[in-house]
């Protein structure tokens, strides 16, 4: 992002058209920035930078989704170093049965294992939820895992099989570990619908070549216009960035 760019973000203001809480351009920027997806799966999964090798996205976006449907829901599935499965979900609207969904999807994720392969070579599957309602209103949280553990003893079952939410409503309750991985960042800008609350900072955490600024929707896809309007994470000048397959060269 160059100088001019940088202006542009900071003296923006007002409404943010499509933010990251709409499922279509949480998709779309998810699986077409490296930089951006690296941060949100390392911050999610505790991961320092250069522990990411290769990220490939086993759902890519498809070209002419209407960025303003609100029906349907869009997950990003990704290979870790070719080693972890990771299937990412957002969801604004409260689920009654979310419990439900999540384990079903986290099963199927699990259900790794190619014909003829040993037991031993299953991947290790996360579901991560990013949610904008508490789960279990008598146990808010910020950031919870889940394993199967001993009901008894309390030790785990298998540590490859784990589910995990984010809860975009209980920012307040990030612990000092959350802080660490930059998760309420995060968070905050999952959450802006103006530029002004959108801080500059918080970009930069998120980002660290600030690839956040504002841009047009045509068909519902990003593009690089210089206006108003949209959250846009574009792409660094001169990377590789493929739609299916990224590899970050660390």
């Amino acid at each position: 992002m160059n100088n001019s760019q940088m202006n542009t973000l900071k003296n923006a203001t007002g409404k943010i058209d499509y933010t990251l809480m709409n499922d279509c351009m949480f998709h779309s920027v998810m699986t077409r920035n490296i930089t951006v997806l690296k941060g949100l799966v390392c911050a999610l999964l505790h991961l320092k930078p250069d522990r990411v090798r290769s990220i490939e996205v086993l759902n890519p976006y498809e070209l002419g989704e209407d960025v303003r449907d609100k029906n349907f829901i869009l997950d990003v599935k990704i290979c870790l170093n070719n080693s972890t499965v990771v299937n990412i979900e957002l969801q604004v609207q409260p689920q009654k049965y979310w419990n439900n969904r999540s384990l079903t999807y986290l099963c199927r994720l699990f259900d790794n294992l190619k014909k003829g392969a040993s037991y031993s070579d299953i991947m290790p599957a996360y579901h991560i939820g990013i949610l904008d309602f508490t789960l279990f209103p008598k146990h808010p949280e910020f950031y919870a895992t889940y394993k199967m553990k001993n009901v008894r003893k309390h030790y785990i079952y298998n540590s490859k099989f784990t589910l995990n939410v984010l809860n975009l409503k209980q920012i307040k309750l990030a612990t000092n570990g959350d802080k660490l991985w930059k998760l309420d960042f995060w968070a905050r800008l999952f959450k802006a619908t103006t530029w002004e609350e959108k801080s500059l900072e918080v970009i930069k955490n998120v980002s660290s070549t600030g690839q956040c600024f504002s841009g047009n929707l045509r068909d519902g896809i990003p593009t690089q216009s210089g206006q108003k309007g949209a959250l846009l994470v574009s792409s660094p000048r001169g990377s590789r960035t493929h739609r299916t397959h990224h590899q970050t060269g660390l």
